[in-house]
């Protein structure tokens, strides 16, 4: 019965995370089962913007232990993506035949992850991490910290019409299923863009409501 219960469990976060849309993803590879030369030729494999560390000195939780080599990448997407796109271009890093990441998690704090790849946070300073130096820290296809840590006009208005389209295409008639299914699928910005308008997003389902009935 337990063994039962987990496995719903599980099922039930599986299919949480494949729903899950987000613009900025992190994985961990390992190089051994990355392509040859993936450093050189990470521009065109990506094909986004993106920032990564290669952590090779990392130690175990007994301080001692030498972690083994790999590498936080950072992926950066003009939209949001979800979780199996998003797998599909950390994977076109992999050497044919092998694994080198195993699964990718969206990120909330898109500063936060970019000062983690060199341990530059204070937990990691609290935990006594090996801190890397920021030279250590790569980026390229036009990587810009900045820009994503501001959201401009034109972001914000296509979020609205990202979410607006999601309350039409899913029929969702009332703000409450709107709101679980934009917390569940999507990452904190939209939570701000859904919570800044509202009005607008209630209008929107209160629309679908007063169609749906009039169809019936």
């Amino acid at each position: 019965m337990a063994d039962t219960e987990e496995k719903q469990v599980n099922n039930t976060e599986d299919k949480q995370v494949s729903r899950e849309k987000a613009r900025y993803w992190v994985g961990v590879l390992y190089p051994e089962n990355m392509v040859d030369d993936w450093e050189d030729n990470i521009d065109n494999l990506v094909q986004v913007p993106y920032a990564y560390a290669i952590h090779d000195k990392d130690k175990e939780k007994d301080g001692v232990t030498p972690r083994k080599v790999h590498v936080h990448l950072i992926l950066c997407f003009s939209n949001t993506t979800t979780y199996a796109h998003a797998m599909h271009v950390f994977r076109r890093l992999e050497r044919s035949g092998a694994t080198a990441v195993n699964t990718v998690q969206s990120v909330v704090g898109i500063r936060h992850m970019y000062d983690y790849l060199i341990h530059d946070t204070p937990d990691c300073r609290k935990k006594h991490k090996y801190e890397y130096d920021p030279s250590e820290r790569i980026t390229g296809n036009c990587f810009d910290i900045g820009s994503y840590e501001q959201l401009s006009t034109k972001d914000k208005i296509n979020m609205r019409k990202e979410l607006a389209n999601l309350i039409i295409e899913n029929e969702i008639t009332n703000f409450a299923d709107f709101y679980l299914l934009v917390s569940m699928t999507y990452d904190d910005s939209y939570f701000d863009i859904m919570s800044s308008y509202t009005s607008f997003f209630k209008a929107l389902t209160t629309g679908m409501f007063q169609r749906k009935s009039v169809e019936k």
